[in-house]
């Protein structure tokens, strides 16, 4: 991978997506679109939901459905350890790329990283790695992914770096919230390793999908709220214009030659 390229250039057959991330990023709903589009275009994906705490993927893809791996028993390292490597030899048993959602923070990777260097753990398991950072406009949110990033043991791979725009205080389509992240020095050392950074649109009416027990896919097919109330129709076609807008992104942006 070229430094400073802009393009995402290669490809594989098998891919492990790694979502990281501080918690709030919007990295368990980056990771169900990635996951979303392969099993729609008819690739094998698994999608391995570890986020103890908050088991946001688990609850749109079913773990014990064709695309679903069982949940961790707890968020504890050696546990953590155990279901990582089950989910793995399921994927390759399988045939499939993966999804894994640790759940933010990273406290988990993080451990995992200083016992093993995950980029070549995944390589020697057959994978090629994917690590995706995503991060909101707010200082601390950068600072914790470009920390990570920064590390020897995720280094190395292919690597996106994705901005929320739906985590800005505001959401003019004239103010810029990550320009300030554009011109940080850190920023342009990260594309100068070859990172690519992809836009998150806001989706404005992600509260009131979560409010009526939706995810976006239920609200893109028009279900009804948890309580049978019929989805306002703007909601409905926010969502679906949210998902057509994140998804060509991935495609023009050339991110989706690093995904399943």
């Amino acid at each position: 991978m070229s430094a400073g390229n802009s393009k995402a250039e290669s490809t594989t057959s098998y891919r492990a997506v790694w979502r990281l991330g501080r918690g709030r990023g919007g990295g368990s709903l980056g990771c169900a679109i990635v996951a979303h589009n392969a099993i729609n275009a008819g690739r094998p994906v698994l999608v391995a939901d570890g986020d103890v705490n908050n088991p946001t993927l688990s609850r749109i893809f079913d773990p014990k459905g064709p695309n679903g791996i069982e949940r961790p028993r707890n968020a504890e390292l050696e546990t953590s350890k155990t279901w990582l490597a089950t989910a793995l030899a399921t994927a390759i048993s399988r045939q499939s790329s993966i999804v894994i959602d640790m759940g933010g923070g990273d406290r988990v990777s993080e451990e995992l990283a200083n016992e093993v260097p995950l980029g070549d753990f995944l390589k020697g398991n057959g994978f090629t790695p994917t690590f995706m950072y995503f991060t909101g406009p707010e200082r601390d949110d950068f600072d914790h992914a470009y920390r990570i990033w920064s590390s020897s043991a995720f280094r190395s791979v292919d690597s996106i770096l994705v901005m929320n725009e739906g985590l800005s205080r505001t959401h003019s389509k004239q103010a810029d919230p990550f320009k300030w992240v554009r011109s940080d020095e850190r920023y342009r050392e990260m594309r100068q390793a070859g990172v690519l950074p992809i836009k998150m649109p806001a989706l404005t009416c992600m509260k009131y999908l979560e409010e009526g027990g939706l995810t976006i896919f239920d609200a893109v097919a028009g279900k009804p709220t948890s309580n049978g109330t019929p989805l306002n129709p703007l909601w409905k076609f926010m969502s679906e214009r949210w998902l057509e807008e994140f998804t060509t992104t991935l495609e023009t942006s050339g991110a989706t030659k690093w995904l399943p």
